[in-house]
């Protein structure tokens, strides 16, 4: 009988450490004491969380384009400003370059702003969002709060999964990155 109360006691024990450890949720998987796990897709800097670009995904280095008071669109890979009519007062030699390895823009020439918001719009599918571990509903666009230092603010911008790009309207130049929120 004695042996019977001790077995019932373990069993006891043992049913009461299991669902103690059922019911934990450590988050993301990572070693003990290392905090949460790091999605090495990002960069984390002034504490905005940047997207490092994809390996292969950087073809241009830069591209100048004249843009008139008719406006008009530049473009480099997978991601492309579209100024509006009457954004601009002169002809403008616009240029756009790819910013390092992050996902990201840099745009000149230096302190240009438009009358009417242009609109910057980066290509980015379902899947390389899934690959590289970013809910696409989480995903914005931040950018260079100063000229092109590591002082970042998140703007916004709103996910297309249909056409699956995202958008922002930009009413000036600095350099501008995917950002996950």
């Amino acid at each position: 009988m004695r042996r019977q109360n001790v077995m019932s006691r373990l069993w006891v024990v043992v049913v009461t450490l299991g669902l103690a450890a059922c019911g934990q949720d450590s988050g993301p998987l990572a070693p003990t004491g290392q905090g949460p796990a790091v999605n090495p897709a990002t960069v984390t800097i002034n504490g905005v969380q940047l997207l490092k670009a994809p390996a292969g995904l950087r073809l241009s280095q830069s591209v100048t384009k004249e843009i008139d008071e008719d406006g008009g669109t530049i473009r480099v890979d997978g991601a492309w400003l579209t100024v509006p009519a009457g954004a601009l007062d002169d002809d403008e030699d616009i240029s756009m370059a790819n910013a390092s390895e992050l996902w990201a823009y840099d745009f000149g020439p230096d302190g240009l702003t438009f009358e009417s918001s242009a609109t910057l719009t980066v290509k980015i599918t379902i899947s390389q969002l899934v690959e590289i571990g970013v809910d696409p509903m989480d995903l914005r666009i931040a950018y260079a709060t100063n000229g092109f230092t590591n002082d970042w603010q998140i703007l916004g911008g709103s996910y297309d999964a249909v056409a699956e790009e995202i958008s922002l309207p930009v009413d000036h130049f600095s350099r501008y990155s995917l950002c996950v929120e």
